[in-house]
């Protein structure tokens, strides 16, 4: 049973960078831990900013001065900038996010939310779940249940009510939560919110953390300024508790309703992060499980899979029948399309988490942090590497006859020579914060314009042959997503207000052609967006898919899922296809 008081420090959002303010703050706090009756500290995740490989390693020796034991999960700052594609954490503290740890009678089950690799709403994967339900039958008799997770059981989860459920039915019925900085008590669908505030705190806030005293059935929440003593914000019982229940909840979203305009062909048992590539009737895509699938589309059935170490966020390229992907666990593979046999790797320093290029024999893909490699599709040779810094370059090349235009996140666009992979040129929008580069953009070239979108929401059109800016606009909110009308007389955006715009690119300045409004309100998704035959398909982050004809007109919308489109691709036969985060696999007939 439960002992009679167990007293954590509950720190999330810490939010250090090597000297920052919160480096400072935190050393603080941990000296304080130090000298606290605390039996346990728990860190609810977002311990960084970027969850870099330098962040890391810094805050984890700081963490490892607590003379108390301790545990974390990781934070959407950890998944979503992650330029090892969420290794380095594993490898630095020996878990992968997911922790069951016992204290008191007391069993935490912390586990990840996402998004993982790319703006995104955050979601508790498949897998996740699975360990949830593994962790909670092998529970001891008499252990009380906590959940840990980085973001709130709300609606900032896609699939938030699988999880709640799932968590009721184990019978969990509290569960610790971060990411909004503040103390407030939330309800869950009847699942007591606990939360924790950030280091640095709000605006005008002085600095502090999160104290947790649990007893028997309830659980007393102190807010600890620096330097201050501690005052009690909320006292809840665990269960049941009337001012948790009279709290609203949020809406459940609507259920899926995509009718005859698309076909679910296949749902993985993990989460997908990537789009799919085709040779044939043969679908090829990877998981969060690291599973490479090949999937035979007639046949409704499996025909081969390679299983990588970490999850896998690039992808695949089909050609010359070969299927060639990028690495998280590091390098990047080609094997035969048919049969899976491994026909070349080039390794890499560091993990592959962008989209490549493929154009004839030669395949362009980011090969790691800080750079950029042209290989040989027959041999696997590398034949020109180009090595511009830090950053992983994530969204997919474009070549325009012998210029290369990428961006990476570390705050450029690069244009290089297809053939030496010598810099032609380098351009910035002038922040100093990498969260605004244009790192998962697709840049789109007409003529000798290139125009791209990226998080810092302006649209942006260069001079292709010196990177000199010829116009910036944020008349609309842009993010990320790109396309591009077959004759490359119309470049297309998506608002963050769900938009699609489309631009004359033969224009010497910023000028709308059109502007249709989706219906999808906020909107950040960075799914591509792909015109066939005169209709431009886009995807949002809640599951949509709307097709605009290039007038402008909506033609449909329809909700496919809960959760974020990753890619649209055409098969031989001329359907087009998308993957979801969830796991889920689309036809448009």
């Amino acid at each position: 049973m439960a002992a009679d008081t167990l007293h954590v420090i509950f720190f999330t959002d810490i939010h250090v960078t090597p000297g920052n303010p919160q480096d400072s703050l935190f050393r603080i706090a941990v000296a304080e831990a130090n000298a606290s009756d605390a039996d346990l500290v728990i860190f609810g995740g977002d311990l960084t900013n970027t969850g870099s490989d330098s962040e890391l390693p810094h805050v984890y020796e700081l963490m490892s001065r607590l003379e108390k034991p301790w545990f974390t999960v990781m934070g959407n700052h950890e998944t979503t900038w992650s330029e090892s594609g969420c290794t380095t954490f594993r490898h630095i503290f020996g878990h992968d996010g997911r922790v069951a740890h016992r204290a008191g009678g007391y069993l935490f089950l912390g586990y990840n939310c996402g998004p993982y690799m790319k703006m995104a709403d955050g979601v508790i994967r498949t897998e996740d779940l699975a360990w949830l339900e593994r962790q909670v039958a092998e529970a001891r008799p008499g252990e009380r249940l906590i959940s840990l997770c980085h973001y709130p059981l709300n609606k900032d989860l896609t699939n938030r009510q699988q999880v709640t459920e799932t968590l009721k039915r184990l019978g969990i019925t509290a569960s610790l939560y971060g990411h909004y900085h503040c103390l407030d008590l939330r309800n869950f669908d009847g699942i007591a919110g606990i939360p924790g505030r950030a280091l640095a705190g709000r605006p005008g806030e002085p600095p502090g953390y999160t104290l947790l005293d649990f007893y028997a059935d309830s659980v007393r929440i102190r807010e600890k300024i620096l330097g201050k003593a501690p005052r009690t914000r909320y006292a809840i019982r665990l269960k049941d508790d009337p001012q948790i229940l009279s709290l609203p909840c949020d809406p459940m979203p609507p259920a899926p309703d995509y009718g005859q305009r698309m076909e679910l062909i296949l749902q993985d048992s993990a989460m997908v992060f990537t789009g799919a590539a085709f040779c044939g009737e043969m679908l090829y895509y990877g998981n969060s499980q690291g599973v490479l699938r090949a999937y035979d589309t007639r046949k409704g059935r499996e025909t081969w899979r390679h299983k990588f170490p970490d999850g896998l966020y690039t992808t695949p390229l089909c050609t010359d029948k070969l299927v060639v992907v990028g690495a998280a666990s590091g390098g990047i593979w080609a094997f035969d399309a048919r049969t899976g046999r491994e026909k070349w790797h080039v390794p890499t320093e560091t993990a592959v988490v962008g989209d490549g290029l493929a154009d004839g024999d030669a395949l362009y893909i980011g090969l790691g942090i800080g750079s950029l490699g042209k290989i040989d599709l027959r041999s696997g040779k590398l034949l020109w590497r180009y090595d511009y810094g830090h950053g992983q370059a994530q969204g997919r090349p474009t070549l325009a006859g012998d210029k290369l235009v990428f961006g990476a996140w570390n705050r450029f666009l690069y244009c290089l020579d297809a053939g030496t992979g010598n810099r032609l040129w380098s351009w910035n929008n002038g922040s100093r914060s990498v969260f605004l580069s244009p790192g998962h953009v697709v840049p789109r070239i007409a003529g000798d314009k290139v125009f791209i979108v990226a998080p810092d929401r302006f649209t942006t059109c260069l001079d292709l042959a010196t990177g000199h800016g010829i116009w910036r606009d944020n008349s609309r909110k842009s993010r990320e997503t790109t396309g591009i009308s077959d004759d490359g007389k119309l470049f297309y955006y998506k608002t963050m207000d769900g938009e699609l715009v489309a631009l004359d690119t033969t224009a010497d300045s910023y000028r709308e052609v059109w502007c249709t409004d989706l219906g999808w309100g906020y909107e950040y998704n960075s799914c591509p967006a792909f015109e066939r035959d005169g209709i431009v398909y886009v995807a949002g982050r809640l599951g949509q898919v709307a097709a605009v004809r290039t007038d402008g007109k909506l033609l449909w919308s329809v909700k496919c899922c809960n959760s974020a489109g990753n890619d649209f691709r055409q098969a031989p036969d001329g359907s087009l296809w998308i993957t979801f985060a969830e796991g889920k696999v689309f036809r448009l007939p």
